[in-house]
């Protein structure tokens, strides 16, 4: 079986990506005291989206004050993202992938979130960058994030989005 030099490179940048969003998921989760990591896997003017809330982050500086945001109102969460589609053109490529979110406390780990995120990606130089990333939260997502014990914790974090949403 051949495979010629645009199937090798496309798998490779695939593969690329999804360790891009693997940093993207230990930088959330694991680099609190250094928000810059997980802004750095944007380009310079990235964007962070949750279109069902109307909230646009946008550039390297306020995704770093967003994510010092989420570290400080909702610490403890994991990402699991799994699923993933990438489809590559050249320098470009769009991609989806499901998203768990679990939050640990004392007394539970909370499966707080199930949503998809919804990409698209830009090489520079050789790597891999996030341009958009499209969080999608289904209607039950929201409600079970806004409400009961889940919601308490995420209420600050709800707070605090409000400075990203554009009217």
């Amino acid at each position: 079986m051949d495979f010629d030099k645009k199937y090798i490179q496309e798998a490779a940048d695939r593969i690329m990506i999804q360790d891009l969003l693997g940093r993207y998921a230990f930088a959330a989760d694991y680099g609190r005291g250094k928000p810059e990591s997980w802004a750095a896997l944007f380009i310079e003017d990235g964007r962070f989206e949750i279109p069902e809330i109307s909230m646009v982050v946008r550039g390297r500086s306020a995704l770093t004050k967003f994510i010092e945001g989420l570290h400080r109102t909702v610490p403890g969460l994991h990402h699991v993202m799994s699923n993933f589609i990438i489809d590559v053109e050249g320098d470009r490529a769009q991609g989806k992938c499901e998203l768990n979110e679990f939050m640990l406390r004392s007394e539970a780990i909370y499966n707080n979130l199930q949503a998809w995120y919804e990409d698209d990606y830009v090489r520079v130089d050789r790597r891999w960058y996030i341009e958009v990333r499209r969080v999608h939260l289904s209607d039950d997502t929201r409600s079970v994030a806004s409400t009961g014990k889940v919601g308490e914790y995420f209420y600050d974090f709800f707070e605090m989005c409000k400075e990203f949403v554009v009217p």
